[in-house]
């Protein structure tokens, strides 16, 4: 039973944002295109992996997606996907990576070997082990069951090819598709009762209040400026900005595209480029690029956002 969803995480909603508004001509636009695409297909392998992890071998298991936590020392830490039984906990950590890999035992480095040579992608059986004892420490200061707790490395790219797969590599390293014979298997093992039902709900629900999201300032992460980005409504058809608002349309005076509802979408854009959760009159109408405040304030009230204040001093929150 799926006690959290995954949801697409902050980085990669605003590095989405930037994509639209930083121009291609930017310095900064190759590091911010290649961070898109790490954040991208890493979301996609993530996804892979939940459709067969939920292939579990029976109801008992609560699956938490996406979990931030704070360990007992304050220490945060991200686990792709959490499996939680009376029996043991199990860890999944997705690799979504092509082409030959190696996992070097020595160094504990996952390397993929290329046309150029190798590269080196970090150590992700350290991660895990790091996880495994910052899990096991909530879990004892939450005074539970001590429980075995597994890890799964999960590689998620059909096109990726694993060499020298040494007993450890096969015990700890999966191919996403077979995903639900290794549940299986380490469900068959364990078969001792640790959890009760209301340790296992106890768990998961603490995890859940503790669950906190990445707090990620694409403006401040990049020493960008506000007036290094694109500005205004921007055409769905072509990628123009800005569009032209005439009545109750948006015209684009590239394409000719006329559109009707753009305005939620383009007001989202705003936090997530780093300009912050409030807004004022001013600040959305040199954001959407209008020539009249009172067609902004339209806007803003049409958008039925919380707000505070009258007049020139009304804020309105965008979530």
């Amino acid at each position: 039973m799926i006690k959290k969803d995954r949801e697409k995480p902050l980085r990669l909603l605003a590095h989405e944002a930037a994509m639209r508004r930083i121009p291609k001509t930017h310095p900064k636009h190759p590091q911010i295109e290649k961070e898109f695409y790490r954040l991208h297909y890493g979301y996609k392998g993530e996804q892979a992996m939940d459709y067969f992890s939920s292939f579990l071998p029976h109801e008992n298991y609560k699956v938490l997606h996406g979990l931030r936590i704070p360990d007992t020392k304050g220490r945060h830490f991200q686990m792709d996907s959490l499996l939680i039984s009376p029996t043991h906990c199990l860890i999944l950590d997705s690799k979504y990576v092509s082409g030959k890999m190696e996992f070097d035992e020595d160094t504990g480095s996952l390397i993929r070997h290329n046309e150029t040579g190798q590269e080196r992608l970090g150590d992700p059986f350290a991660q895990l082990a790091r996880h495994k004892i910052q899990l096991s420490s909530i879990i004892q200061d939450l005074k539970l069951p001590r429980l075995p707790i597994y890890t799964q490395i999960v590689i998620t790219h059909k096109n990726a090819t694993l060499f020298k797969k040494s007993p450890i590599i096969l015990k700890n390293v999966v191919f996403h598709t077979n995903l639900p014979t290794r549940i299986k298997e380490i469900d068959n093992i364990q078969t001792h009762t640790y959890f009760s039902n209301k340790d296992t709900n106890k768990l998961v629900k603490t995890l859940i209040k503790i669950h906190q999201d990445e707090d990620f300032n694409l403006m401040n992460h990049y020493g960008l400026l506000p007036t290094e980005f694109i500005r205004g409504v921007i055409c769905p058809n072509c990628s123009h900005a800005p569009m032209h608002k005439t009545y109750q349309r948006w015209v684009c005076l590239n394409c000719k595209h006329i559109d009707r509802d753009l305005i939620k979408q383009t007001i989202k854009d705003y936090p997530l480029l780093g300009f912050g959760n409030t807004v004022t009159n001013r600040k959305f109408k040199e954001f959407i690029c209008l020539h009249s405040s009172s067609i902004s304030y339209k806007e803003l009230q049409s958008l039925n956002l919380p707000q505070k204040g009258s007049k020139k001093a009304r804020i309105y929150f965008i979530e």
